[in-house]
């Protein structure tokens, strides 16, 4: 307990008034603490936000993009030398800020020189195909000119088309740096072939790496146009001014000047063919536009398509003739890219019409196949949706236009024109150009005419893309259907609809997809059976199974390798057959997904009463829905192929293996048939230099008494008087002396030569092997 004295304490303080500061600061009155205060406030008024504000990056964003788009790709370099906030900006943004640029002063040139494709857009396998430097088309691609640089395969693509981009960009530029000498006439220097100056060498190397920087910058890319813009209005100028030129000319004034943009050049002017492969012929070229032409006829310049499929058809062309130079063979899956369906002339069209009686959705379809002429298209297209048949009256569910070639015919139908107007009336242009582009897939892509539009892609096959269109009211919707396929799967689709199908399958706005999934379907069926009699042979004759029906009919001896080739070809197909089920399976999800009824909850009579009502309908239209044994069924026939595919493919893995090993075990046999046939050769080589050697001692042996002899029976030495004097001396002849004379010096000669052969031999062999030594690093 607090004692009597801290109570008496707290009081007393509760009584006292509180206590108040009043202290102030002292004033300071020196003149030396005037100057410090207006310095503060000069600094800080120069810093204040007010001249803050007027800073580039501080204005709203939109208002510096509509700024920056009047400005000249120099005008924006020159900004990024402002200060480091503005650089970075400026370079995050190059992108957007460079595009509204290109498109406003420079649309011509852009579409005259556009960049090579970068590696970033090419599949892996392709880039490794590119950068080989034993690739079958390099001999068309090696750069001989003086003026370009060669390009860099590690990081833009080098296909034909991408080489000719790269060259047009390398000489846009190269033409921009000697336009000074150009206009005072000083003449290029020339390089004597067969050489190559230090300053030509640094040229090049600066060319290169602006090319360089232009395939991943827009904003050097556009640097470049607006270079090549200013190279040619000063080429057209000095042309223009030089009275000795009488070829006809760009008209050009001091507004189309002024404006920095390339609208002038959309007049009429010479061609622009002329390609600068020598510095020499700048001095004649005036306007340097590839990619474009004039055509008199329609009094308007045509520009090359901006799209892919040239670059595409180039690879593809690469890849092909890859192929070729290895397994003599080129590839069956080409995809449905480019031109190849593009027909200039064909005066029929091969169409199908399904017609569903009207009230009655369980009623069987009528199936129509006919030919048109490409004339009367129009007139089709603007055929009568009902008609009247034996019994009752029909509406029109599907129509479908074929396309490819056609059946018992080498013709390929329809025309160019024909199709683009067929797309064109029925919507479906951008169908047709995603499906070019997509290899497979089942894809939903919205229409302009306010409906869904489909696509189904399995490259080369088969590409189907349709919409559904919604009539008035009371009439049936209609499936319109374009679809490209040929061959087997062209054949065996028409035995599909060639089938009994209800009114309510065929107007189900996923009939078209159903179509693709049994074509599909069926041709991986195809396949497996394929397959699986090739292993069933390949069985038999190797042996390595346990099917007590399959007997050997003879081992498999000589002709593993092709037995081998044969079986990795059956892996291939089998990984082909794994994508196409893939495709299956996804087209299966997507008719699943798109169906109205949610995968068969309608069921039999709520299924009638769901297509009589028109309150059913969903955001798409759709009145129908597939019933859920539909749809299992199709699932359950997928799950059913890839147990069959698994089950075909651990079999050919199998016999992959054990052609592995039989080839080993031959290859050893062979080796073992080599080594005994070597100790072979060596016993008997042993047996020969013994031979060889007891000839060499019965030639010791006899040797000296043949030498004695033949010299004895020359006329050198004096016998008959040696048998006068009746002794065992022998005197000599003049001839001695002349046989001596002449057998030194010849034996020493012989022996030289042996011994100059000798030292000749040793150098040589000395040289070969200082060639194929390898290099060390």
């Amino acid at each position: 307990m607090p004692n009597r004295r801290d109570i008496v304490a707290q009081n007393v303080d509760d009584d006292l008034p509180p206590v108040v500061d009043l202290t102030q600061p002292l004033a300071l009155r020196s003149k030396r603490t005037e100057r410090q205060r207006r310095k503060q406030q000069k600094r800080a008024f120069s810093t204040t936000p007010a001249d803050q504000s007027t800073r580039l990056v501080d204005l709203p964003l939109e208002l510096m993009m509509a700024i920056l788009e009047l400005l000249r790709p120099s005008d924006i370099f020159a900004l990024l030398r402002v200060n480091k906030e503005l650089r970075t900006f400026l370079l995050s943004n190059e992108a957007i800020i460079a595009q509204p640029i290109v498109r406003l002063r420079y649309p011509i040139l852009e579409r005259c020189l556009p960049r090579p494709v970068g590696l970033g857009n090419i599949e892996s396998a392709i880039i490794s195909l590119l950068k080989s430097p034993d690739r079958p088309d390099l001999g068309s691609h090696r750069n001989a000119h003086q003026n370009i640089p060669p390009p860099d395969n590690t990081l833009h693509c080098t296909c034909m088309t991408c080489l000719v981009r790269w060259n047009a960009l390398c000489a846009v530029i190269d033409f921009a740096h000697w336009q000074d000498h150009l206009d005072k006439g000083i003449p290029i220097p020339t390089i004597p072939r067969g050489t190559s100056p230090r300053w030509n060498q640094e040229l090049l190397a600066r060319n290169r790496r602006v090319a360089l920087n232009s395939l991943t910058s827009p904003l050097w890319y556009a640097r470049i146009l607006e270079a090549h813009l200013d190279s040619t209005t000063r080429s057209i100028r000095r042309h223009s001014q030089n009275k000795a030129d009488q070829r006809r000319h760009y008209h050009i004034n001091a507004a189309d000047i002024r404006t920095g943009t390339d609208e002038f050049l959309q007049q009429n002017g010479p061609p622009t063919f002329d390609y600068p492969y020598a510095r020499d012929l700048y001095y004649m070229l005036e306007v340097f536009l590839p990619g474009r032409s004039w055509i008199s006829e329609l009094q308007k310049w045509v520009y090359m398509p901006q799209t892919q499929d040239w670059h595409e058809t180039d690879l593809r062309i690469l890849v092909r003739m890859d192929e070729k130079r290895h397994f003599g063979v080129v590839s069956e899956t080409q995809p449905l890219r480019g031109n190849k369906y593009d027909v200039p002339k064909c005066p029929v069209v091969e169409v199908t019409e399904i017609w569903v009686e009207e009230g009655c959705s369980q009623s069987r379809a009528v199936t129509e196949t006919s030919t048109i002429s490409a004339a009367d298209i129009d007139h089709w297209l603007e055929g009568s949706p009902r008609r009247s048949f034996p019994n009752g009256v029909y509406a029109r569910a599907v129509r479908i236009v074929w396309v490819g070639e056609e059946r018992g015919s080498r013709r390929v139908s329809p025309s160019t024109q024909a199709l683009q107007r067929l797309t064109e009336g029925w919507g479906l242009d951008d169908a047709l150009r995603y499906a070019r582009s997509c290899f497979a897939g089942v894809s939903t892509l919205e229409s302009d005419l306010e409906s869904q539009v489909f696509t189904v892609c399995y490259h080369p096959k088969l590409v189907a893309i349709w919409r559904r269109v919604e009539p008035a009211p009371g009439l049936t919707p209609e499936i319109q259907l374009i679809i490209f396929i040929e061959g087997e799967e062209r054949s065996e689709l028409h035995r599909i609809l060639g089938s009994e199908w209800t009114g309510f399958t065929a107007a189900h706005p996923m009939f078209p997809a159903l179509l693709c999934s049994l074509v599909l379907a069926h041709g991986l069926d195809n396949t497996l059976e394929d397959i699986k009699a090739a292993a069933r042979e390949v069985e038999a004759r190797t042996g390595h199974h346990r099917f007590a029906s399959r007997r050997q009919t003879q081992p498999a001896a000589g002709e593993l390798g092709s037995l081998s080739a044969q079986m990795s070809g059956c892996a291939a197909k089998l990984a082909t057959g794994t994508r196409k089920l893939k495709v299956v399976e996804a087209i299966n999800d997507f008719i699943s997904q798109h169906d109205p009824g949610k995968s068969g909850r309608i069921k039999g009579e709520e299924e009638a009463a769901y297509i009589a009502g028109s309150q059913g309908r969903s955001a798409h239209g759709f009145t129908h829905s597939l019933s859920a044994s539909s749809l299992g069924l199709l699932r359950h026939r997928a799950q059913m192929q890839a147990i069959d595919v698994a089950y075909v493919q651990q079999r050919v893995q199998v016999q992959i293996a054990a052609l592995f090993h039989l080839i080993a075990q031959q290859d050893n046999a062979i080796a073992f048939d080599t080594a005994s046939a070597t100790r072979r050769i060596a016993a008997s080589s042993l047996q020969d230099s013994s031979s060889m050697k007891m000839l060499a001692l019965v030639a010791m042996f006899f040797l000296p008494g043949s030498f004695v002899a033949a010299l004895f029976s020359a006329p050198l030495f004096a016998w008959d008087e040696a048998v006068a004097r009746n002794g065992i001396g022998v005197g000599t002849r003049p001839q001695f002396g002349l046989f001596w004379a002449v057998t030194a010096p010849l034996t020493a000669l012989v022996f030289a030569l042996y011994g100059l052969w000798m030292c000749i031999q040793t150098r040589m062999d000395r040289s070969e092997s200082h060639k194929t030594t390898p290099l060390e690093f």
